[in-house]
């Protein structure tokens, strides 16, 4: 049975998960938030590349015993994590795109900040369900003061103070933030602004996909040749994300890089 530990942030779900399992190796996708990347280094366990596919799947069969990190990716991949708990039993899935998916694999964690960041202003916080609970004294994050207007510049700044922080539990503030969101009206939101934007877009959207029934996404992915449209779509103020810099050219994932824009629905 897996339980629910509150710490401050997704990637040191990652760093918990390491120490809990005494992960040496660890599988993970070329194509991922460099933070992540940034978190494995310093844990300084050993660190194996796979690619993916255009549908998202590793392109690369693993061995049973192998520990696999896989991302739910824009929070529309749960038949692959459902395909890949079949079978790898050390699958970790990163579910911070994904707040709204089920627990999964060995272990799972999302992340209440990436989804919750924008409209309450929440700085921290994510969610961690495991079966092996570390017994140790970690710190409860230090409390902050909430914002009213959250701008890209204060997300980039927060990003980067957060990839400096140790393992420590959710904040208190995040903690009232979280106990004030109805989550349902969240959700109906969500999938409303996605289908608008499916409709306007779905013709042109060249990455073809199916929302499962459970799934709420956290960006509308629309994957387009035709760049002058995300040009658009930041004329008229909206916030466009590229996932990740950092990839080779050569890398055949580099295409989401260039061409995928995600474009935010909450």
């Amino acid at each position: 049975m897996k339980e629910l530990v509150k710490l401050n942030t997704a990637r040191n779900c990652l760093r918990y998960l390491i120490k809990a399992y005494n992960i040496g190796i660890l599988h993970v996708p070329y194509y991922i938030c460099p933070s992540v990347k940034n978190i494995l280094k310093k844990e300084l366990i050993g660190i194996k590349y796979y690619h993916i596919d255009d549908k998202f799947m590793p392109t690369e069969k693993f061995k049973p015993n192998d520990f696999i990190l896989y991302p739910n990716y824009f929070g529309i991949c749960t038949n692959n994590v459902k395909e890949l708990e079949k079978r790898y039993k050390n699958l970790i899935v990163d579910n911070s795109q994904a707040f709204y998916a089920k627990p999964a694999g060995l272990a799972s964690f999302n992340s209440l900040r990436k989804f919750f960041q924008m409209q309450y202003g929440i700085m921290n916080g994510a969610y961690l369900y495991t079966e092996k609970i570390l017994n140790r004294p970690f710190r409860t994050a230090p409390d902050y003061e909430v914002e009213d207007l959250i701008t890209y510049e204060k997300i980039v700044k927060n990003e980067h103070i957060l990839d400096d922080e140790q393992i420590m539990y959710m904040s208190k503030t995040s903690e009232k933030i979280i106990s004030r969101i109805n989550f349902e009206v969240e959700k109906t939101q969500r999938l409303n602004n996605f289908y608008r934007y499916e409709q306007l877009y779905g013709k042109k959207n060249e990455l073809h996909f199916s929302l499962d029934k459970d799934e709420i996404p956290f960006v509308y992915p629309f994957y387009t040749h035709e760049e002058e449209i995300g040009f658009n779509l930041e004329r008229q103020g909206l916030l466009i994300y590229r996932y990740w810099k950092g990839l080779p050219v050569t890398f055949d994932e580099y295409r989401f890089y260039k061409y995928l824009i995600p474009i935010p629905i909450y």
